[in-house]
């Protein structure tokens, strides 16, 4: 049984009349689910991006959990970043095997350019995805579609990076 039908089961059982021992049966009762809905269930492990891609991978190509500890071995060495991770994290590595993972979120920036001088007006210049996801330079505060993650930007130019701001 777990925490979700332990929780239902105890509201099953409450009593039911306006009555002072069923009032205070019924506290008793929510104390208890009270105290359940505080026990912690165990949390996925957080793995990188490139973590969780080799997991996928092995997995859709049938590897064991006990062959996967070393990806450079059997993939060669594109894989030598999972490894080295994999390496210093064994055991959370095995529990995102087992017990599933969410993935580290990146850290995004803006890309903020020098001051642009227009008709005497300083404006503050920053790299966007338009509609089309198409990189455009906005001057106005839209700032969701100004967020990128480090290799975005590099991806773009790697002249960019030194303007990347953490949002």
């Amino acid at each position: 049984m777990n925490k979700q039908e332990t929780i239902k089961k105890l509201e099953s059982i409450k009593a039911i009349g306006n009555d002072a021992i069923a009032a205070c049966y019924n506290e008793s009762i929510n104390a208890g689910i009270t105290l359940m809905k505080k026990i912690d269930e165990p949390q996925k492990p957080v793995v990188p991006k490139f973590v969780a891609d080799w997991i996928e991978y092995a997995k859709k190509k049938g590897d064991s959990l006990a062959i996967s500890f070393k990806p450079w071995n059997l993939y060669g060495v594109e894989y030598s970043k999972a490894d080295r991770w994999i390496e210093d994290n064994q055991e959370t590595f095995a529990r995102a095997w087992l017990d599933g993972y969410e993935v580290e979120k990146e850290p995004l920036y803006y890309v903020k350019l020098p001051v642009m001088y227009f008709n005497r007006w300083d404006l503050e210049a920053y790299l966007m995805k338009d509609d089309r996801g198409n990189i455009t330079i906005a001057d106005n505060n839209d700032f969701d579609d100004m967020k990128f993650t480090e290799s975005e930007i590099k991806a773009i130019d790697e002249g960019y990076w030194p303007f990347a701001v953490p949002v």
